[in-house]
């Protein structure tokens, strides 16, 4: 599916940001493809930008020029006999949790607390408390713009706490060795397990989330990284931050890490909350917190 002037609001978690110029939603790699061939003969607009789930990404209020294309309707995915699980791009992790453990596969759990899809997880090295996505990687599946597709092991690539090789790559064009190459899924990792362990293993987990996380209110999740033996909700609540606002835009008072949107907020009063949240944490505490969420600057000035 492609639309045009699409609201990118409505592909955020947060519902936050201003229309895409185009936006591309394929099914299967084939029509991702097809997407981008499009896009290399000029009948869909350049650069093209990937996007998940969207569950970490602060779109501008002026939107976005180029194509947008959302991996989230690639969704597929399935056990193999040898305890691997193959996995769409797009493929939602706490499905995968969900259905590991009705399929006996351990070492999954900590997916059901990651609202994103298996390549932003990747991208980010998504994780909790309890493990990471390169935890439970065994390989990623790439593809060209040219359509030629490849595999690269979990050996040959570099991750650390929240960040891969291929943070940044697409929506802030940093430079790496897969510039230009999109994941389009991943072979995971699990171990075995009781069937009825691991579920009710997901359930205290699922059930810790929504009792410690603004489930019921659009956020991106945590907005800054913890540093070093210490939490960046606690040092935000201790500079007296939490339930500060911005606009509709709001430091949780139930996690200090998560900002919400209370009705009609807006990209730039997030990003103007977030430095003087993290400029407070600075003066009150000396630690200068670093941004988990993915924020993708203004193309032109905001017209709302």
């Amino acid at each position: 599916m492609i639309f045009f002037e699409e609201a990118l609001a409505r592909l955020s978690s947060i519902r936050t940001g201003g229309p895409g110029q185009v936006v591309a939603l394929p099914e299967s790699l084939e029509e991702l493809l097809v997407v981008l061939e499009r896009i290399r003969a000029g009948t869909l607009p350049s650069p093209a930008r990937f996007i998940g789930n969207a569950s970490n990404i602060l779109f501008p209020d002026g939107g976005l020029m180029g194509t947008i294309i959302s991996l989230k309707k690639m969704d597929r995915f399935q056990f193999r006999p040898d305890g691997l699980i193959e996995a769409d791009a797009g493929a939602f992790l706490p499905r995968i949790a969900f259905h590991a453990a009705r399929q006996g596969r351990g070492g999954l759990g900590f997916l059901s607390g990651i609202p994103g899809t298996v390549g932003g997880g990747i991208v980010m090295n998504a994780g909790t408390t309890t493990g990471e996505m390169s935890d439970i990687l065994c390989e990623v599946r790439l593809a060209w713009p040219d359509g030629r597709t490849f595999s690269v092991s979990r050996d040959d690539l570099l991750f650390s706490y929240r960040t891969s090789e291929f943070q940044n790559e697409d929506l802030s064009g940093n430079s790496s060795r897969w510039r230009g190459c999109v994941i389009i899924g991943a072979v995971l990792e699990s171990i075995p397990g009781e069937s009825s362990h691991l579920l009710e293993e997901w359930e205290i987990l699922r059930r810790k989330r929504s009792e410690i996380q603004p489930l019921d209110k659009p956020s991106l999740g945590s907005v800054f990284r913890n540093p070093p033996d210490d939490f960046a909700g606690r040092l935000i609540e201790s500079s007296g931050w939490k339930g500060a606002r911005r606009g509709a835009i709001e430091v949780s008072p139930r996690h200090a890490n998560f900002f919400v949107n209370t009705g009609g907020g807006l990209s730039r009063d997030f990003r103007s909350l977030l430095e003087d949240v993290r400029n407070a944490v600075f003066r009150e505490n000396g630690v200068w917190l670093e941004t988990e969420v993915e924020i993708v600057p203004e193309e032109s000035p905001a017209t709302v």
